[in-house]
């Protein structure tokens, strides 16, 4: 049996600090608004998440399924898309696996993987301290989550930022976008990971925090558009439309020729990571967030990170409970079942279509589920 090293708010990190492997267990939990675990569970999700994560990564590493891609000549010239041509996307994952850390082939909530470093940045004078990304650590987390939009949806951040013609210009639009826009490539951003709250930064700052090189920088910006583009074809072979979603990535302990460091993508790819639409009908966690959308307690979390900011402290979510006297409700029960089988269907139609299998026999098809949903 593996020790607990971390429980987290939806996912569970099992091993022995700093020695190889570790292994991610992913529960029942979920989580919206930063706010951690929910009052519910859902059944299968972690199965679910685990068989999905494990899919894209055996996915990402063929080197034959970027050859197949159907790609942009501009982006078929990359360096970048020219070594995943030659040996695919490097990741940390090393296969699902049960409690114990062997390996199985039916679906389970446990995926072993490479360690991978999680700094704690310090934080004084009400700012973290990135000091720890001068040194050009390896096998230690890029600090950013990475966002891609291949559109712009009702209610996409998005539309919260692009007032701003600096910016807009900046992520490669001429014009603030549209509700309901699409775009051919993909436009990417870039958030911190590691502080108490996503906030979105530049791109030099994004490059500053993380202790990048122009060229790992370029790098990363090439990778992440690539590998949406993929992850944009798997999905439309299911009839899913993929409009946005984030990445994370570490540094490999591998260097290129000119001595940058290469990246491997690591935690997870999935619906909770992803924004997904099945004939218009929305198939993430935004079903989730929608449903505490307009309650008291989510006008409650934008007070209580409001006063954190203001107060220069990181911990907004005891104001939330300790002075606003505000938590979350549980789900209602029919939003409840369709979340469960969202997990599911979206794991079997994937497996369906690229392997010719079923993860879930039982889960509803996407017409049944988005006609509960």
């Amino acid at each position: 049996m593996f020790p607990v090293l971390h429980i987290g708010s939806v996912k569970n990190i099992l091993g022995v600090a700093g020695e190889s492997p570790y292994l991610f267990h992913f529960s029942d939990r979920f989580s919206v608004f930063d706010w951690g675990a929910m009052p519910d569970e859902l059944t299968d999700k972690g199965k679910a998440l685990a068989v999905m994560a494990d899919f894209f990564f055996r996915q990402m590493e063929g080197a034959d399924t970027w050859q197949k891609l159907d790609l942009p000549a501009a982006l078929k010239e990359t360096q970048t898309y020219q070594d995943f041509c030659t040996n695919g996307l490097s990741h940390h994952s090393l296969g699902l696996c049960d409690e114990a850390g062997h390996a199985v082939a039916e679906a389970t909530p446990y995926l072993k993987v490479e360690p991978v470093a999680v700094p704690v940045l310090p934080f004084k004078d009400g700012e973290y301290d990135y000091q720890a990304y001068e040194g050009q650590p390896v096998k230690t987390l890029v600090p950013l989550e990475v966002i891609f939009r291949f559109g712009v949806p009702e209610g996409s951040s998005l539309l919260q930022r692009t007032s701003d013609a600096d910016y807009c210009r900046a992520i490669g639009l001429t014009d603030a976008p549209q509700p309901g826009e699409r775009f051919e490539q993909p436009i990417i951003e870039y958030s911190t990971k590691l502080e108490s709250s996503d906030r979105y930064i530049s791109y030099a700052e994004a490059q500053r925090v993380a202790g990048m090189s122009d060229a790992e920088f370029a790098t990363l910006h090439e990778t992440v558009t690539l590998l949406a583009l993929h992850l944009k074809s798997i999905f439309a072979r299911c009839d899913v439309e993929l409009w946005d979603g984030k990445f994370e990535f570490s540094f490999a302990p591998e260097k290129n020729a000119d001595g940058s460091r290469k990246f491997w993508i690591v935690d997870s790819i999935g619906p909770d990571e992803l924004r997904l639409t099945y004939h218009g009908v929305q198939l993430s966690k935004e079903n989730l967030r929608r449903f505490y959308r307009d309650s008291e307690w989510h006008q409650a979390i934008n007070l209580a990170k409001h006063l954190a900011a203001d107060r220069s402290i990181k911990e907004w979510k005891g104001i939330c409970e300790g002075e606003l006297n505000s938590s979350p409700d549980p789900l209602s029960p029919e939003v409840k079942e369709a979340s469960e089988m969202m997990y599911k269907t979206i794991a079997n139609e994937l497996s369906k279509v690229c392997d010719g299998r079923e993860s879930f026999p039982g889960a509803w098809d996407f017409d049944t589920l988005i006609h509960k949903m």
